[in-house]
């Protein structure tokens, strides 16, 4: 998948000011908004809230991928927000520090497609050590837009911890969210 398909150096920014989950959310909707991706913020900002809600989005490897899906959204995008300093995120085993935010916007139609596509390949490039390395060195959007511009990740044998990082990431999102729905249930949320 190439990532920069899916975004632009206007949805990229560095050492942003908003250092919260819910902040820098509502922050990063705006450049989502005015390059029209999204056409309505608030249902938009409500469907990204309601998906923290329902299980962490950090991910380790300093890496947090909050996402939205609703119609409000017009085609599938993202925002990257990169910080010298990290942030506190919700991970799954209380708050991370995190560096990398990316913010998915997703379109209903493209929720089992493009989503889960658009994760891998985030998750599969940033494991890599110099992709990450790189990233995270960006000073301006065009040094990230090109540290994210590397469409496969080098094969190398790092070992069994790193091979099988990315399916214990992806189950672990997906028994949250399973987690959160027998609750919901439970409780007559729906």
């Amino acid at each position: 998948m190439n990532l920069l398909a899916l975004t632009h150096p206007d949805l990229v920014f560095i050492n942003p000011q908003y250092r919260t989950p819910e902040a820098l959310i509502r922050w990063l909707t705006e450049p989502l908004a005015k390059r029209k991706i999204i056409s309505d913020r608030e249902t938009f900002i409500q469907s990204v809230l309601q998906r923290e809600s329902e299980g962490p989005t950090a991910l380790g490897e300093a890496l947090a991928v909050p996402h939205g899906k609703a119609q409000t959204v017009q085609q599938a995008a993202f925002c990257l927000a990169l910080f010298d300093e990290p942030i506190r995120w919700p991970g799954l085993e209380g708050d991370e520090e995190v560096r990398m935010v990316f913010l998915l916007a997703i379109p209903p139609a493209e929720a089992g497609s493009t989503h889960m596509q658009l994760l891998t390949t985030l998750t599969c490039l940033l494991t890599e050590d110099r992709v990450r390395e790189r990233l995270l060195a960006a000073c301006t959007r065009e040094e990230a837009m090109s540290a994210l511009s590397a469409e496969e990740p080098q094969k190398q044998d790092d070992g069994p911890e790193r091979s099988f990082l990315i399916p214990v990431v992806l189950g672990s999102i997906a028994i949250a969210a399973f987690l959160q729905a027998g609750l919901n249930w439970a409780s007559g949320v729906s």
